[in-house]
């Protein structure tokens, strides 16, 4: 039998934003896999190009699946779908961050030249764990989603490029001050600012992986975590976050 590929989008960032509108359309919190199939002509839900969506939306977060057969969308595809005069970009932005491959890709080359579809599609390959058979597809994907998102600009890719975002002093010395910090998470105050906090600068960025996740309540937290982290660094994050979870649930008793 042959290996299993690593977890990437099987679909276009566009693709996927017209799947949600799809299903949208229904004006159901959730909707069967059955009758969103019917919308694209399809008989089964189990067609390839079909659960290739569903698939792509959950990574880039925009919805949610219960028992493999109902979709929700999330309040983040809420956001993004039906925009109430925030900027969504940042919300975007961070969604198409969330596949893992993508985070990793990010992190490499965040700021810097994308390789060719035929190059990337070897490194896809050979450091990825993408298979041979399907390595064509998830480049030429990652490629065209980010350039759908204008995040590629003159061949570089510009994800976290603060250039036509105003700038925010105060959290900008607050990140410096915390540089030799493991980790740090970042959460906008209020969804007004989601784009301006999001796009703080990383000290010694090419240094850091970086994750932004939505919340349901479409504020966004991002995780800054140096390349060099240990297994015990991480597991300190972990304990950090249990705590933080303790203290909320004993908050909200």
């Amino acid at each position: 039998m042959a290996d299993k590929s690593a977890l990437y989008p099987r679909a276009s960032w566009d693709e996927c934003i017209e799947f949600v509108k799809t299903v949208s359309s229904f004006n159901l919190k959730a909707v069967s896999y059955s009758e969103v199939a019917k919308k694209y002509g399809l008989t089964n839900p189990t067609a390839k190009s079909f659960t290739a969506k569903v698939g792509a939306c959950k990574q880039f977060g925009l919805i949610t699946t219960s028992g493999g057969n109902t979709i929700q969308l999330t309040d983040t595809c809420k956001r993004i779908i039906f925009p109430t005069g925030e900027d969504v970009s940042a919300i975007m932005r961070a969604c198409f961050g969330m596949p893992p491959l993508y985070t990793k890709l990010i992190a490499t080359y965040d700021g810097k030249a994308i390789p060719n579809k035929d190059l990337l599609a070897n490194i896809l390959m050979n450091d990825h764990k993408i298979q041979k058979s399907v390595k064509d597809q998830a480049a030429q994907l990652f490629i065209e989603s980010a350039e759908q998102l204008g995040l590629i600009k003159g061949g570089i890719l510009r994800y976290s490029d603060a250039e036509n975002e105003p700038e925010e002093p105060a959290a900008k010395q607050s990140v410096t001050e915390e540089a030799d910090v493991s980790a740090q998470v970042i959460a906008s105050p209020t969804p007004s600012s989601v784009a301006q906090v999001v796009q703080v600068p990383i000290p010694g960025e090419a240094d850091y992986i970086t994750q932004a996740i939505p919340f349901a309540s479409g504020k966004i937290a991002r995780f800054i975590i140096p390349v060099d982290a240990t297994e015990d660094d991480l597991l300190l994050l972990h304990d950090m976050l249990d705590v933080l979870l303790k203290r909320k649930f004993k908050l909200d008793i």
